[in-house]
């Protein structure tokens, strides 16, 4: 992404999903339960949305935020909405919209689009090195991706669909969890026990650029 790219420009639901909503006079808070990545200026984790409305939504975090501090929330590719942080407490904090939206419409292209997309759910992208203990021993592995519940690993061609392992990350954080796929020396694991967001951040190392 382009440090003046708006990633919305690139999906013709777009410029519905902003004049739908430009026409409202009221608006509707939906509660919901799904994860969405935020970009902090190129610091890049990932937290729950609890409700979203037309105007903005309410996050759940495991730090505080900075009140006014810019944001763009990825939903899922290439949905994403320009926001500003309007108050922040610990563990929560709530993001305003720079436009409006109609979040109906938002929510059923983001589960549209979960549907059609194989890959699964938001992940970050990383580079981190890692040590596989399975069955077959010890093997170095490198972390390409990750989420909450899983990982895309780079391995040595050793793993196979349905191995049970545990990572143990350069970070210190470890879990484990079982061979989902595995082809031309990549391999995805669900993990047993999710990371935490703190976790998921000593795990990630991704660096986005910045945007405007």
């Amino acid at each position: 992404m382009s440090a003046n790219s708006n990633p919305l420009s690139q999906c013709s639901f777009t410029d519905a999903l902003f004049l739908v909503a430009d026409r409202r006079v009221s608006l509707r808070i939906r509660t919901v339960c799904f994860e969405v990545r935020l970009n902090r200026g190129g610091r890049v984790g990932l937290y729950r949305v609890r409700n979203i409305s037309d105007a903005g939504m309410l996050l759940d975090t495991h730090n505080k935020l900075k009140t006014g501090e810019h944001v763009l929330i990825e939903l899922a590719e290439p949905f994403a909405i320009e926001g500003t942080v309007s108050w922040s407490q610990e563990t929560r904090c709530g993001i305003k919209f720079v436009r409006p939206i109609d979040c109906a419409a938002l929510l059923h292209a983001q589960a549209v689009q979960k549907r059609d997309d194989r890959r699964g759910g938001l992940r970050l992208a990383t580079m981190r090195l890692a040590t596989a203990y399975a069955e077959h021993g010890i093997r170095a592995v490198r972390i390409t991706n990750v989420s909450h519940r899983g990982m895309g690993l780079a391995h040595d061609g050793s793993l196979a669909e349905g191995m049970l392992l545990k990572v143990v990350v350069e970070s210190g954080v470890e879990r484990s969890g079982r061979v989902r796929w595995s082809k031309d020396r990549r391999a995805g694991i669900r993990l047993l026990e999710p990371l935490s967001c703190a976790e998921l951040e000593q795990v990630s190392r991704l660096k986005a650029p910045e945007y405007a």
